[in-house]
């Protein structure tokens, strides 16, 4: 992915799908990593965390409705 957002240029960035982001934050707090707040978007959930160089990971629902083709 390329970016000129400040938040995202010069590091590397990681999208998961999971099924849940309940769930999944549940999991990764047993495990002492601790997500941000959850992004409700038009037809997904997210939320972010960043690992210990910096690096932006985004656990994300599949969308709700599929894209039209590219």
């Amino acid at each position: 992915m390329l970016s000129s957002r400040d938040e995202i240029a010069g590091r590397g960035v990681m999208f998961l799908w999971v099924d849940t982001v309940a769930a999944e934050r549940h999991r990764l707090e047993d495990l002492g990593i601790v997500l941000g707040k959850d992004i409700e978007r038009d037809n997904s959930i997210l939320a972010q965390v960043r690992d210990p160089d910096g690096n932006l990971i985004t656990l994300a629902t599949p969308p709700s409705r599929s894209f039209p083709p590219a």
